[in-house]
């Protein structure tokens, strides 16, 4: 019988706002793995193995990019998208449009397709871009803000005050786009939905690189201050958790916010979490590794 893993993190978000919350402080959403029969991206040909090889490599690219980042300026983040691992539904504007995008703990930003979207610009996503016209609470944020001044990299025209921002990856993949803020709702597993006005993303015109559909854009779920958990910490008590149960189970995964997020199972453990820069990582102090009932050397 398998268990569940659960991992929860608790810690204190670099938040740039402050941000109003429709409904109660604790929420949760599905997780879909993009291996299991409920994947859009699911390929019933793939062996046990072929899936397990194929994500073992998936965190091979991960550990190379981390190892990268030791001399190379922070221009870029950790994560390598590589379709991504984990799908999360979640909606944008007024009135909200559905989207799936990947959840990531490796990165910040939080960005999805926009229209207008040239096909060389842009990946086919199934469902269409995002119109930021078709959204009544939708607006571009100023480059002279704290929230644009908190990107890697983004830049100033002339002719507009609009926050250009140019995001990477380590795998050469990119996003480029307006940062801009809008409504962000989310399918609560209960049934409730979930909005947070206000919220800061990027509006993506030109995204390439190893993205592809049916997820439209990345959710950033790191430290830094422009995640979604930083963004919204003070409305989910600066938590949250994520349950991961095996491929082969019938229930689905869920990532957990708030009080929800709240592990208290018999035989719970915790660690604490070691605040060091960049922000966007999650640190721990690792005190040694066994094999069985062995303790490996350095």
């Amino acid at each position: 019988m398998h268990n569940p893993l659960f991992l929860v993190l608790t810690a204190i978000f670099s938040s740039l706002v402050v941000q109003p919350v429709m409904g109660a402080k604790g929420f949760s959403v599905e997780l879909i793995h993009r291996d299991s029969p409920v994947s859009p991206f699911y390929n019933a040909s793939l062996t046990s193995s072929q899936i397990l090889r194929k994500n073992a490599l998936h965190s091979m690219d991960r550990l190379r990019h981390f190892q990268s980042l030791i001399d190379q300026s922070a221009i870029q983040s950790a994560v390598t998208p590589n379709g991504g691992i984990y799908l999360m539904k979640l909606s944008f504007g007024t009135p909200p449009v559905d989207y799936m995008a990947v959840a990531d703990t490796g990165s910040d930003l939080i960005w999805i397709q926009c229209a207008p979207c040239l096909q060389s610009q842009c990946y086919p996503q199934g469902a269409p871009p995002f119109d930021p016209q078709a959204s009544s609470t939708y607006k571009k944020i100023p480059c002279d803000s704290d929230s644009c001044q908190a990107l890697p990299r983004y830049q100033c025209s002339n002719d507009v005050n609009d926050c250009q921002y140019s995001y990477s990856y380590g795998d050469k993949s990119f996003t480029k786009g307006i940062l801009s803020t809008d409504t962000l709702t989310f399918d609560d597993s209960n049934g409730q939905k979930t909005a947070f006005p206000t919220s800061i993303f990027g509006c993506g015109h030109n995204n390439q690189g190893k993205f592809r559909s049916p997820s439209a854009g990345l959710v950033g779920l790191g430290g830094g201050p422009l995640s979604l958990v930083s963004q919204i910490s003070t409305q989910i008590d600066h938590r949250f958790s994520y349950c991961l149960v095996p491929l082969s189970a019938s229930s689905s995964s869920k990532l957990l916010f708030g009080q929800e997020a709240i592990i208290s199972r018999p035989g719970a453990v915790s660690t604490p979490l070691v605040s060091k820069t960049p922000q966007t990582y999650y640190y721990l102090s690792l005190e040694g590794v066994s094999i069985g009932d062995r303790t490996a050397q350095a």
